[in-house]
């Protein structure tokens, strides 16, 4: 199978993926704004999905956001999010970053959810619905062994080391798969008459969320 067949299953509807793209973008420019600003609280809020959905789909999927509200200070949250925003943090360390910080319920996938946010061209996000996309490039398209797989990141034990090197070695592997789903999606936005976005890693996000979503 040719790579940019890939994806043909899920018969991408660009124009779908695009406004997904539009209202993710903005949210991205509301949450870097917040911080940018003190608004500490309200960043949080939006940050974990609490206020917003679409803020944080890892938080908000699995009611995530409350508990690491109510079992971290909002300051440590900040000072994470901070160093996520700062820029002088390369990609290859975010997923340690997200762990040394040591707090509970926020590992990789809310952690590299709140990077991508708020520096959408150095990280990219780290959820099941990237993950799902990019085990279905890593399989050649097939689903069965890319659904198989997916069931070992569903579930993210916050104390255990192995399941940190888990997630870690999944995060550091999708930029590949990322040239792969890019091309694609330019093919099929080409095809459609879709402007693609600028912004790459909302953009990969946002063809992500509609090929989970189908």
């Amino acid at each position: 199978m040719d790579e940019l067949e890939y994806l043909d299953e899920f018969d991408l509807d660009m124009s779908e993926v695009k406004e997904h793209y539009a209202t993710r973008k903005s949210v991205a420019k509301k949450a870097q704004s917040l911080l940018r600003a003190g608004k500490d609280g309200a960043y949080v809020n939006l940050a974990l999905g609490i206020s917003d959905p679409i803020g944080n789909y890892s938080a908000s999927e699995h009611q995530l956001g409350p508990q690491v509200l109510a079992n971290n200070p909002v300051a440590a949250i900040i000072k994470l999010a901070r160093r996520f925003a700062s820029g002088d943090l390369n990609v290859s360390h975010l997923p340690r970053v997200i762990y040394e910080a040591n707090l509970s319920h926020l590992k990789i996938s809310i952690g590299s959810e709140m990077a991508s946010l708020l520096r959408p061209s150095s990280y990219w996000v780290g959820n099941v619905r990237t993950i799902y996309c990019h085990l279905i490039i890593k399989h050649r398209g097939d689903l069965d062994r890319a659904n198989e797989e997916l069931e070992l990141y569903r579930i993210e034990d916050a104390s255990s080391e192995m399941a940190y090197k888990i997630w870690r070695d999944i995060y550091l592997s999708m930029e590949h798969s990322f040239g792969v789903i890019e091309r694609i999606a330019a093919a099929r936005a080409g095809e459609q008459g879709v402007k693609v976005g600028k912004q790459r890693f909302l953009w990969l996000d946002a063809v992500c969320n509609s090929v989970y979503e189908a």
